[in-house]
């Protein structure tokens, strides 16, 4: 399914959804795209200007980078001394 696409029904169902509840749709509907194999960057470029969309995909990264950062770590650093 395009991306195009994607942006349209999220405008079309936005209007039906609160405010209160877009942030929670939104952190959804990134993270059904990520796990359909969407890249952060497309989801970026298509969704430009939305800012729910936008928010819940800066959130997403966020939260990778500091799981990358974790797993990186190696306790055994810190005691080679």
């Amino acid at each position: 399914m395009s991306l195009l696409f994607i942006t349209e029904v999220w405008e079309a169902i936005t209007q039906h959804v609160s405010a209160s509840d877009r942030t929670d749709a939104a952190e959804s509907l990134v993270n059904l795209l990520i796990d359909n194999d969407y890249e952060a960057d497309d989801i970026k470029e298509a969704f430009r200007g939305n800012r729910d969309i936008l928010g819940a995909l800066k959130d997403y990264t966020d939260s990778v980078e500091v799981e990358d950062e974790y797993e990186d770590y190696d306790e055994d650093e810190d005691y080679d001394e």
